[in-house]
């Protein structure tokens, strides 16, 4: 059970592991299960790239006002667990339950949600303070 445990702990993290050129050369939209699931983690990192980059744009057009960048910080943290939270109740899992409950595309669908909230919040973000006039 703990090796099982274990593999399902790396494949959570996954993305963060491995780069982005990894995972493209293994992704095959009409492939297997790895496949598609390795489409789904580069979905993942290009939509965490993108919001990186506003988040950077963001405090670098804060950057006169400590005050507001360290509130937009905590606001940024807040969100992310907020988009976990979201992804966790869409797929809820009691503590040590199997992801097979949603089957073999369990991490395929969260990497695809957590994508998904990630560009909402990036499009937000890009509205809310850069095209915005302030």
């Amino acid at each position: 059970m703990r090796c099982v445990a274990l593999v399902l702990m790396l494949l959570w993290v996954a993305p963060a592991l491995a780069g982005r050129a990894e995972w493209a050369s293994e992704c095959d939209p009409q492939g297997n299960q790895m496949q598609i699931m390795a489409c789904a983690y580069v979905e993942q990192i290009d939509a965490d790239d993108e919001l990186d980059a506003v988040y950077g744009a963001i405090l670098d057009h804060l950057a006169s006002d400590p005050l507001a960048i360290g509130k937009f910080k905590h606001a940024q943290r807040i969100w992310i667990r907020l988009r976990d939270a979201d992804v966790d109740a869409r797929f809820p899992l009691a503590e040590g339950e199997a992801h097979t409950r949603y089957g073999s595309s369990y991490f395929t669908r969260t990497a695809l949600l957590r994508a998904r909230f990630t560009r909402e919040r990036t499009r937000y973000l890009r509205e809310a303070w850069l095209d915005a006039p302030h």
